[in-house]
C-alpha cells in the first residue's frame, strides 16, 4: 500500500491518539514543552516551534511544509476536531452536536477513520474543508454577521485590518476576493483541511508570507498580548480566518472543493498530560481603533467601531 495521504493530528497536551496511517500525531510548540509520549514534535529540522504561542497549530503546519515527505494528499486536524468519513451524524444540526468520545476501534470504524476509507472519500478533490457555516455576530450569537465582524468582536480589530492591508500589499491580485470574503456571512472555521500536495505547498507559502509579515508589525510586548495568552495567539487566529480567502480564490480558479462533517471530541482526561491549569484573568478591557472590548469570563462585548 503506497502512502498517498497523511493527516497530522495537532496536539499540545493530549497524547492517546491514533498512530497508524494516515494519522500522524504532532505536538505543537514541542520546543517549549516536555515531549508527549510517542508523539512527533514540531521542533526538528526547519521549524518555528518556539513561535507556537502566537501561531498555534500553524507551527505544526510549518514543520510539515518544510520537513514532511511528499504524498498525494496532506491534511491537518486537531486532536479533538476531525472529519467524519462515515455516515453523517446530524446533517441538519449545529456542528457542536456532532460529537465523539474516544478513539476505540468501534469509534474509528463508525467515522471511517482508516486509510482506505479516507482515501476513497477524498479521491478526486483538490481541497477538503469542513462544512461551511453561517457566521453569527458575537456576543449573543443570534444575528447574522460577517467574517470581519466576527474577528473584530472576538479579537483585536486592528490585527485583521492590518492583515487585510498586508494581503493587498503582498498579493494585490487577492484584493477583491479579500473584501468579498471578509464581508461574507459564511465561512470555514477551525483551520482544518486536506489538500493535494501542490495546493498545500502553495497555501503554506501564501499563508506564512502574510501572517509573518503581519505579526512582525504587531507589538507583541503590548500588555494585551504580553499578559493574555489567548490574545497572544494572534497569528493562529488570523490564519483561521484568511484560509477562507485562499480557498475562495482557488474555487474561482477551478479547484474541486469538497466539504465534510466536522466532529468534536469530548475526550477522557486520562489521555491528557497532567499540568497545572493556567491562571486567567476574568476581566479585561482593550481599547483599539476607537473600539472597546470587554470580556467577562467567556463572554465578550465590543462597543464602538473599528476601521
Amino acid at each position: 500500500m503506497s502512502n498517498r495521504v497523511q493527516i497530522y493530528l495537532c496536539t499540545s497536551s493530549y497524547f492517546d491518539l491514533p498512530k497508524f496511517a494516515p494519522f500522524i500525531p504532532i505536538q505543537g510548540g514541542a520546543a517549549l514543552n516536555e515531549p508527549l509520549p510517542g508523539i512527533l514534535g514540531d521542533n526538528s529540522g526547519d521549524n518555528i516551534s518556539r513561535l507556537n504561542p502566537m501561531y498555534c497549530e500553524m507551527s505544526a503546519m510549518y514543520w510539515a511544509w518544510k520537513n514532511a515527505p511528499k504524498t498525494d494528499y496532506i491534511g491537518f486536524f486537531h486532536y479533538r476536531r476531525l472529519f467524519n468519513f462515515g455516515s453523517p451524524l446530524a446533517p441538519d444540526a449545529h456542528w457542536s452536536e456532532r460529537n465523539f468520545f474516544d478513539f476505540k476501534p468501534e469509534t474509528m470504524a463508525r467515522f471511517g477513520w482508516d486509510y482506505e476509507t479516507i482515501l476513497k472519500s477524498i479521491d478526486g478533490a483538490d481541497i477538503v474543508m469542513p462544512h461551511i457555516e453561517d457566521v453569527q455576530r458575537p456576543p449573543e450569537w443570534k444575528e447574522p454577521g460577517t467574517l470581519y465582524e466576527h474577528y473584530r468582536n472576538c479579537h483585536i480589530s486592528r490585527d485583521i485590518n492590518l492583515t487585510m492591508q498586508v494581503i493587498k500589499e503582498l498579493y494585490p491580485e487577492y484584493s477583491a476576493i479579500t473584501e468579498k470574503v471578509m464581508g461574507s456571512n459564511r465561512g470555514y472555521f477551525c483551520h482544518m483541511y486536506i489538500m493535494r500536495w501542490e495546493y498545500f505547498q502553495e497555501y503554506m507559502q501564501w499563508l506564512f508570507d502574510i501572517t509573518m509579515a503581519t505579526t512582525n508589525r504587531i507589538d507583541l510586548s503590548a500588555p494585551i498580548y504580553k499578559f493574555n495568552a489567548h490574545e497572544r495567539r494572534v497569528s493562529g487566529f488570523i490564519g483561521e480566518r484568511i484560509i477562507n480567502i485562499w480557498v475562495e480564490q482557488k474555487r474561482h480558479e477551478g479547484a474541486k472543493i469538497m466539504e465534510l462533517e466536522r466532529l468534536f471530541g469530548h475526550l477522557p482526561k486520562e489521555g491528557f498530560r497532567a499540568s497545572t491549569p493556567p491562571t486567567r484573568k476574568k476581566f479585561f478591557v482593550k481599547k483599539l481603533d476607537r473600539a472597546i472590548t470587554i470580556r467577562l469570563g467567556d463572554r465578550q462585548f465590543t462597543l464602538g467601531s473599528a476601521t
